[in-house]
């Protein structure tokens, strides 16, 4: 499986009407074509008047064949048109699934109020190493304190050496208390030691997503 997360800048003040918009005409019709929405957000905490949205696809040919589908529909093309005022810029990348994931057990279901998205750049060709570590020494404890991954993705085209993962809370001080606590596990410590001295990370950073208003977030 591929992942298309795509990220796209509005100008500042017009979010309420892009939503609207897009939630009245673009969303119904990108659901005939693109096979699977993983999630469809507003940035509440990072780089403001941002959406955040995630398409799965089986492969790449698939992905070309469904877009270039929608590309031929007249409305799709209408709605394109119209809807270019509200953008700074577009960006996207295609990632796919880690080892790990979707294998990952998930230990409860929690709401999907807000979601933490983190975006962790890798050392080059450290990702091997990294996800070793991760999978035997720390994906375990980080499950059991966090309680809901939604995905975890390493980069494929686009920005390189990139791992994008996405935790699911019920609310800030949900995610706050979780990682808290977290924080505090001797497992958890160990494994942070560890990476720290091996310098396998270059660049970390993150969001906080809330779903927008026409998505219904699974679990909910």
């Amino acid at each position: 499986m591929i992942v298309d997360i795509r990220t796209y800048t509005l100008k500042p003040g017009v979010m309420p009407a892009y939503l609207k918009a897009y939630g009245n005409n673009g969303w119904p019709i990108q659901l005939r074509y693109l096979p699977k929405c993983l999630g469809y957000y507003q940035v509440e905490t990072g780089v403001q008047n941002r959406v955040v949205h995630l398409w799965q696809y089986k492969d790449i040919v698939e992905r070309a064949t469904a877009r270039a589908k929608m590309e031929e529909d007249a409305a799709w093309l209408g709605y394109r048109t119209a809807s270019g005022s509200f953008f700074v810029a577009q960006e996207n990348k295609i990632m796919r699934d880690t080892p790990f994931w979707p294998k990952m057990t998930t230990v409860e279901k929690i709401p999907v109020g807000i979601v933490d998205k983190r975006t962790y750049t890798l050392a080059p060709g450290a990702f091997g190493e990294w996800a070793q570590i991760y999978a035997n020494e720390a994906m375990e404890t980080q499950i059991r304190h966090l309680g809901r991954c939604i995905g975890y993705y390493v980069s494929d085209i686009g920005p390189q050496h990139q791992i994008v993962h996405l935790w699911a809370y019920k609310d800030i001080g949900d995610r706050a208390e979780r990682r808290a606590k977290m924080a505090e596990d001797p497992n958890w410590k160990a494994y942070v030691a560890r990476l720290g001295s091996m310098g396998l990370f270059m660049h970390q950073e993150n969001e906080i997503l809330k779903p927008a208003p026409f998505w219904q977030p699974p679990g909910t």
